[in-house]
């Protein structure tokens, strides 16, 4: 028989979106290519980690690296905020349905010597994972993944499970709002071609008060939002900021109770 949370890690793989995400594999790592938006992210979903392990006390308050973290960055795809975590000392596992994504991750991890024993790659559902990982990982990276997510409930508890007590899951995501519609689909996708057209469905964005609310529902709280923003005019490290504008975008840090 097929539990209820087997079910909800099938529905959660979208065939399409997998294929689809299969087809960028080859181009995945050209920093001007179909992913340059999440190349330019890491320059600032990186320190934010780490700043948000800070404030957590995970980390010492003087801290300059991610030394001593086991992280789970669950949804990794090709690997490029695995590796940006990697590079600042942490210890990752890289969970993704995506097999020929997950092949891209390695091999360009295989030419990383410097970080390449610190990153390991597993080809399943966070809802299998957490079954054998319960209270594990000092933090869970989720970044653009959760407006994926068709049954989130379940992807949310199974994050939770893995988390240690004290631990962050810390998420970027896009809004449920009319001007997450209108900037985030309508003109990346459609008008300026930020984003391939038909990435995403409205209908599964999230506004930061429900995911709030459904994390809370698995003892986790959330002690941070910070809108994000994306300004192609500037150099790519300088690309995405944070500020205090919600609406079309955000990230999120969340904490897991004792």
């Amino acid at each position: 028989m097929t539990s209820m949370g087997e079910n909800s890690a099938k529905r959660n793989v979208d065939a399409n979106d997998i294929k689809r995400f299969n087809k960028m594999a080859s181009d995945w790592w050209n920093l001007n290519g179909v992913q340059h938006m999440l190349h330019a992210m890491n320059y600032m979903r990186v320190p934010w980690v780490r700043d948000g392990l800070k404030e957590t006390k995970v980390l010492a308050s003087d801290a300059e690296t991610l030394d001593g973290c086991l992280i789970l960055d669950a949804g990794c795809g090709g690997g490029i905020f695995a590796e940006g975590l990697a590079k600042m000392g942490a210890t990752v596992i890289g969970l993704d349905c995506a097999r020929e994504l997950l092949d891209v991750a390695q091999h360009h991890l295989n030419t990383q010597h410097d970080i390449k024993d610190k990153v390991t790659y597993v080809c399943e559902t966070i809802e299998e994972h957490c079954t054998k990982n319960e209270n594990k990982y000092d933090a869970i990276v989720c970044s653009e993944v959760i407006e994926h997510i068709i049954d989130k409930h379940s992807f949310l508890e199974a994050c939770a499970k893995s988390l240690k007590p004290g631990g962050s899951i810390f998420m970027t995501t896009i809004s449920h709002t009319f001007a997450a519609w209108f900037f985030a689909k309508l003109w990346a996708e459609y008008i300026l071609g930020l984003i391939e057209r038909g990435a995403h469905d409205f209908r599964l964005f999230i506004d930061h008060k429900d995911l709030s609310r459904i994390l809370e529902k698995y003892n986790v709280k959330t002690v941070s939002v910070k809108g994000t923003s994306y300004d192609f005019f500037r150099k790519r490290e300088k690309k995405w900021h944070f500020g205090p504008f919600t609406m079309v975008s955000y990230a999120l840090q969340a904490v897991k109770m004792p």
